[in-house]
């Protein structure tokens, strides 16, 4: 994975009113922690990461305040209503040194199983592996396009770049195809039968009229 440089300052602003004053200005407020240091709080351009997040960048070099840190962004909380990025949290990594991340599986082909009445369920699409920060895969693919009725795909399965490990347990399902089952509503029950006639009253002698 590639180490891109991006500048960071030091961020003094911490309250609602101040951070809001520096998204303002096209300043995302950010957090730089791990490794044993003592977190800090900087700003990026929000414009900045954002063609970083669309190129699928991951790995960075932030200069701060003339000094370079090497951080992997872990995390970006965005805005629901604007999809605009409210903040970032990059965690330090030693370039050296293999760490645990995720990364998601892509799917490809069209399963056979699905032309016989099945649909694809997707369980387990990202997958927690260990290698050194810059042989990250940006990501894994598989074909899925052989996979049959009741057939599923386990995370052991997934080929890895040379020097990535599987941290996930290998029997781990990434998805499997399983038949689909149209609940059949059970019939209306059939009215009940009119209720049969009444049997007449057995004859007998009527009541004697009174006099």
């Amino acid at each position: 994975m590639q180490v891109v440089r991006m500048k960071a300052e030091r961020r003094t602003a911490l309250g609602r009113n101040q951070v809001a004053q520096l998204r303002a200005q096209g300043w995302l407020p950010a957090v730089v922690y791990g490794e044993g240091q003592e977190p800090v709080s900087i700003a990026i351009s929000e414009w900045e990461l954002e063609q970083h997040v669309k190129a699928h960048h991951k790995l960075f070099q932030l200069e701060i305040g003339g000094a370079a840190q090497s951080a992997l962004l872990h995390e970006i909380a965005w805005q629901a209503t604007t999809d605009r990025p409210l903040h970032a949290d990059f965690k330090r990594v030693d370039l050296t040194k293999p760490i645990e991340t995720q990364v998601e599986v892509a799917l490809v082909g069209h399963p056979v199983g699905l032309g016989k009445g099945g649909t694809l369920v997707k369980d387990h699409l990202v997958l927690t592996v260990r290698c050194l920060p810059t042989a990250i895969p940006e990501g894994l693919e598989h074909d899925v396009g052989a996979l049959d009725l009741d057939q599923s795909v386990q995370a052991g399965q997934i080929a890895l770049p040379p020097g990535v490990t599987l941290v996930t347990p290998a029997h781990t399902s990434v998805c499997h195809v399983a038949l689909i089952v149209v609940a059949q509503e059970a019939p209306a029950a059939a009215p009940a039968a009119d209720a049969a006639a009444a049997p007449a009253a057995p004859a007998g002698d009527k009541p004697p009229a009174k006099g």
